[in-house]
């Protein structure tokens, strides 16, 4: 009777002790679930694709600046890669809230994103970015007649940022270094090293008499000097300032714009735009119009009120504010010397309110740059995308339009399952299915599966755990 006894309660506590120690078992798969650890079973399951397109580009004219941003949407993916031409992208990103990658390259052919999900992906699309590293508006900087302009340089520089200088070429010497009065070839040699724009604004500023072709070609050749000297003599100079905004250098740019030189752009002011919606349309609203502007345009104004107050911020809010789809901005502003005490308060306020101290949303560059992403933008196309599992065939054609058309993908491949994927974001509770038996994915086919068990229980994730996309299947 006792050793009956002491078997009874064993067998009880044998019991009770596989029945907690399950439920922990059970604790701990959705525990490790949750923190993101996946069983060889779960890593299986995620699939590698290749989405491959390509960049082709119309004949450009010489330019310095050649990048291009795309932006190619992806959904909820991990661990994508961007390979142009079989060499990986080195500037490019990845947002998983809104699915995108954006990445910039100055080359054209074969583009592929290597990326792994646990779901065929639908509605990928790839866009050409409006604006470089797809920023919301643009602001660019000149100051004119190389004297008394190092005080600004210095604030620009400060934040990181460029800008334009347009010289006179007869007041520039090629040895003189006193920059505190005047920008001579050694400080435009330095300058241009660090990326300025160094731009004609003719021989002796003639205006409102003596206006010829000579006046904007021999400028142009003090200005070419100095590039030949720096550390970039690959450098193009394609801008132009009309002293005085003078219109009557208008006919004798376009005579020699993109043929006798290498000028493509006239800063000329009278009658210009010096606000700019990027996308082509003219855009108003309280009060204020952003002109519609293309590459095809190449006359721009300079909004001079910098000068004098700091309503140029106004404008900042205004692009900031009116800026999206169909709205991109750029704003293009001059001083002269001595007025870098209205200057100094306008960069401290883009900075801290729009750069990288603020939304981060600006695009600051040199008018020579932005006006390149321009002719380079408008001139590129991208051809549709086809999606395919890595190493296999392909999936189906997925059509992409060379800007702007959502694109989906057919059913053609179906996942045997209905599993739905989570996507793990921080301070949300989602659902974690657990496991059940499957059949292998089909390529060109359907497969029909009917779960055998299926569980599900809450997922709440951890504050700085990496965001996971899994889906849970027995290997295929």
């Amino acid at each position: 009777m006792y050793v009956r006894y002491i078997h009874y309660f064993t067998g009880i506590d044998t019991t009770m002790y596989i029945i907690r120690n399950g439920l922990s078992v059970f604790i701990i798969v959705i525990v490790l679930v949750a923190c993101g650890v996946r069983s060889p079973t779960s890593a299986q399951s995620v699939i590698s694709y290749n989405y491959t397109f390509h960049i082709s580009r119309s004949t450009l004219p010489a330019l310095f600046y050649n990048d291009m941003t795309y932006i190619a949407h992806v959904g909820a993916v991990s661990s994508p890669l961007v390979t142009i031409n079989g060499s990986p992208v080195i500037s490019s990103t990845y947002n998983l809230t809104t699915g995108d990658v954006v990445f910039s390259s100055s080359q054209t052919g074969q583009v592929v994103i290597l990326f792994n999900s646990a779901q065929v992906p639908t509605n990928m699309i790839v866009q050409k970015a409006p604006l470089k590293d797809n920023k919301a508006w643009a602001w660019s900087h000149g100051m004119d007649d190389n004297v008394n302009l190092q005080n600004q340089i210095d604030l620009i520089t400060a934040k990181g940022w460029r800008a334009s200088l347009f010289v006179i070429g007869k007041d520039v010497s090629p040895t003189r270094q006193e920059p505190g009065w005047i920008i001579d070839q050694p400080g435009l040699v330095t300058l241009i090293n660090q990326g300025w724009n160094i731009g004609d604004h003719t021989w002796s500023h003639a205006c409102y008499s003596d206006q010829t072709a000579a006046e904007v070609t021999d400028g142009l050749a003090v200005v070419q000097q100095a590039v030949n000297a720096s550390a970039h003599p690959d450098h193009v100079v394609i801008s132009f300032a009309a002293p005085c905004f003078d219109t009557v250098y208008d006919p004798i740019f376009r005579g020699l714009r993109n043929g006798p030189t290498t000028l493509l752009v006239d800063e000329l002011g009278s009658g210009s735009p010096s606000l700019m919606n990027i996308d082509g349309g003219d855009y108003m609203a309280g009060g204020q119009t952003a002109t519609g502007f293309t590459s095809a345009d190449f006359t721009i104004g300079r909004d001079t009120m910098i000068e004098s107050d700091t309503t140029a911020t106004q404008v900042f809010d205004w692009m900031s504010a009116n800026a999206g789809p169909g709205r991109h901005y750029w704003f293009n502003t001059l001083t002269h010397g001595n007025h870098e005490a209205t200057l100094g308060p306008v960069l401290n306020y883009a900075d801290t309110h729009y750069g990288s101290r603020g939304t981060n949303e600006l695009w600051m560059a040199p008018e020579d740059e932005i006006y390149s992403y321009l002719l380079v933008r408008d001139s590129t196309t991208v051809s549709a995308g086809v999606l395919t599992i890595s190493g296999s065939a392909t999936i189906t054609p997925i059509s992409t339009a060379i800007v702007s058309a959502t694109a989906t993908i057919a059913a053609t491949a179906t996942r045997a399952t209905t599993v739905t994927p989570s996507v793990v974001v921080p301070g949300q509770t989602n659902t974690v299915h657990l496991p059940f038996i499957s059949r292998p994915l089909l390529v060109g086919g359907t497969a029909t599966s009917t779960p055998s068990s299926r569980s599900t229980a809450p997922l709440t994730t951890v504050e700085g755990l990496t965001p996971t996309l899994t889906l849970l299947a027995n290997p295929m």
